[in-house]
């Protein structure tokens, strides 16, 4: 049981999909291999099943690991061979079984591949298994299946690949989103600098980092309870979104403290911009900031800001330095 309970905490979201549409459709080519007595190409389906019930195996070896690539070159192969059994003119039964095999494939391309090639890879699916489905007697108007059915086919493909592209949405999101606020999280944040930093252009149009760190937030907390400080943390950003330039980015680094991304301003600039954000704000915080310059990382960044926002505190009347919060 030791082993088992590992073995499944060791899993995530991909690989638990990946091995569960794995064994299902090795089941799925089970069942032809028994009951389809007709079938045309045993072999291939024979092999089909081995590389499932393998693949499966493997996946749940490797867990929270496996490779993504190992998933797309599944998929690949999969519609190669759903190609190939949509195409036979002389097997209903063959043809049948690809079209319920659809979705599953589509989902994991609408949920588990990145967009740009999760959708180039749909519309080459839509475009190989609609172009093979119209050559097929069979899913001809007066064929023994029908048209009908390759339509829904085509339309089952789109619904699950739209399902599986939400679900992705939605987790790219959580990932990145901070729920109360709307602001990206830490590491959102830091990519986003990483990325700017980046750039070749940076050295010529410079960018600050602006770290916030509300003031006295522990005692509103311990005064007025929990609920109070999220109402202030969820009104000043708010207000903050209204003020900022477009292409601003608000972060929430942990707790209290936030941090704003301002591209193409000096640390004057950004000095006005907090300044402005002050008056606008219903409650008191105070900054730091750090212009980006030539050799600088995320964390240097952030330390500067920091240090800045430290002697701020240390300058507020009444202050309670770090201790607040």
């Amino acid at each position: 049981m030791g082993r088992l309970a590992a073995l499944i905490r060791r899993q995530d979201a991909h690989s638990l999909y990946l091995a569960s549409a794995a064994f299902l459709l090795g089941l799925t080519l089970l069942v032809d291999v028994v009951f389809h007595k007709d079938m045309i190409n045993p072999p291939l389906t024979w092999a089909l099943l081995m590389f499932c019930v393998v693949g499966g195996c493997v996946v749940i070896a490797f867990g929270r690991q496996v490779p993504r690539w190992i998933g797309i070159l599944s998929v690949l192969i999969f519609i190669v061979a759903e190609t190939y059994y949509l195409s036979l003119p002389d097997d209903p039964q063959s043809v049948i079984s690809s079209v319920q095999q659809l979705p599953v494939v589509a989902f994991y391309l609408g949920w588990f591949v990145r967009p740009r090639l999760a959708v180039a890879l749909i519309v080459v699916c839509l475009l190989v298994f609609g172009a093979t489905m119209w050559t097929n007697p069979l899913l001809w108007a007066d064929g023994i299946i029908g048209a009908p059915v390759g339509v829904h086919a085509l339309l089952a493909l789109l619904f699950c690949f739209g399902a599986g592209m939400y679900l992705w949405r939605r987790q790219a999101h959580a990932a990145t989103i901070d729920p109360l606020t709307g602001a990206y999280h830490r590491q959102a944040l830091v990519d986003r600098v990483a990325q700017r930093l980046q750039r070749r252009s940076t050295r010529r149009d410079p960018f600050c980092l602006v770290l916030i760190d509300f003031d006295d937030f522990k005692h509103l907390n311990d005064s007025r309870g929990h609920a109070a400080g999220d109402a202030a943390l969820f009104d000043t950003t708010a207000v903050w979104r209204d003020e900022l330039r477009t292409g601003d980015v608000i972060g929430r680094i942990g707790g209290d403290e936030f941090a704003l991304l301002l591209p193409h301003v000096k640390v004057e600039g950004a000095r006005a911009i907090v300044e402005r954000l002050k008056r606008a704000s219903p409650y008191p915080w105070s900054a730091g900031i750090s212009q980006s310059g030539i050799g600088d990382t995320p964390d240097s960044m952030l330390a500067r800001a920091d240090r800045g926002l430290y002697r701020e505190k240390l300058a507020r009347p009444g202050r309670r330095v770090r201790s607040d919060g």
